[in-house]
């Protein structure tokens, strides 16, 4: 009986760490690829808190880079994350939200995302967290886009 414990502890033990490896992958994808533009709602509300950024003059497009979260608002770890929602928006104006499904329900995951439409020169934009309960989390600011 001891034995067969032993090697499921060991086979859970060995489940977990491949789990943890695979959250860490970083998700690179494409803005304009079929997957993600059927992931992409125009004309949503801007969630309060996202931050007014200037692109250089003539770019048309953006590259957005975050980390997926690995705790809830009461800083316990996450097992739940569904997706991540990119908002972009000029301001004063309806946004487009990009829906990312994560590979990994403990978040952890760097993301980058290519090929982002920016509708104007200076766009707000930020990042939130939905579990699969559909609680979706204050935004988050990304790190500086790259055009």
């Amino acid at each position: 009986m001891n034995r067969h414990f032993s090697t499921w502890l060991l086979l859970a033990a060995g489940l977990a760490l491949t789990a943890c490896a695979i959250g860490q992958r970083p998700l690179e994808k494409n803005a304009q690829s079929d997957e993600l533009q059927k992931e992409t709602t125009v004309g949503v509300p801007l969630p309060p808190g996202c931050q007014t950024m200037a692109l250089p003059a003539g770019r048309t497009h953006l590259t957005v880079s975050y980390q997926e979260p690995t705790t809830d608002e009461n800083n316990a770890p996450l097992n739940d994350l569904a997706y991540t929602t990119i908002y972009v928006s000029t301001p004063h104006s309806k946004a487009q939200a990009i829906r990312v499904w994560t590979n990994n329900p403990h978040g952890g995951a760097r993301v980058t995302i290519r090929n982002v439409p920016a509708p104007a020169q200076e766009v707000e934009l930020c990042v939130t967290a939905t579990n699969w309960a559909r609680k979706e989390s204050v935004p988050a600011t990304p790190t500086q886009p790259k055009p």
